[in-house]
C-alpha cells in the first residue's frame, strides 16, 4: 500500500486528533480519550513502518490489527471496571491489582507491546531488511563524507 500522498493528510489527522484528545482529557472523557488514543498511535507506526512510502499489508493486518483490537478491548474494559467499581471497594483483585487496571497491564502492557515487538521481528524484512539497512548505511556515509 502506497501511502507517499497520504503523508501530509495523515499529519493533519494526527494534529486533530491530539486536539480532540485534550478536549476529551479536559472534559473528563477518559475513555473516550484511551480509545482514540489507537489511531492515533497506529498512524505514527504507519508512518514509521513504510519504506519509500510503501507499506507492507501483512504488517498492517499482524500486528497492528490486533495490536489495536487488544489496546481498544483493554481501555473499554479499564473503563467498565472504572464505573462498575465506582465508589465501591471491589471485593476481588486481578493479580493484585484493581479490576480497573488489570485490562490495562493484561491488554495494552503484555498483550499489546508483546504483539508489536513479536510483529516486529517475525516481519522485520517488512520494515527494515539487510537489503534496505545497508543502502541507508551508504547513503549515510556518502552525507558523512561530503561535510
Amino acid at each position: 500500500m502506497n501511502i507517499s500522498n497520504l503523508k501530509t493528510p495523515i499529519m493533519l489527522l494526527i494534529s486533530a486528533l491530539w486536539i480532540i484528545l485534550l478536549v476529551l482529557a479536559g472534559t473528563g472523557h477518559f475513555v473516550v480519550g484511551m480509545v482514540l488514543s489507537v489511531p492515533l498511535m497506529g498512524l505514527h507506526f504507519i508512518l514509521g513502518i513504510a519504506k519509500k512510502g510503501v507499506i507492507s499489508k501483512k504488517f498492517l493486518i499482524y500486528p497492528l490489527l490486533v495490536w489495536a483490537i487488544l489496546f481498544i478491548v483493554s481501555f473499554i474494559l479499564c473503563g467498565y471496571y472504572a464505573d462498575t467499581f465506582a465508589d465501591v471497594l471491589p471485593s476481588f483483585t486481578v493479580f493484585g491489582m484493581h479490576p480497573s487496571f488489570a485490562p490495562v497491564i493484561i491488554g495494552y502492557w503484555l498483550g499489546g507491546l508483546l504483539t508489536i515487538s513479536l510483529g516486529y521481528y517475525l516481519l522485520q524484512d517488512e520494515w527494515l531488511s539487510q537489503k534496505d539497512w545497508d543502502e541507508f548505511c551508504e547513503e549515510a556515509k556518502i552525507i558523512k563524507e561530503g561535510k
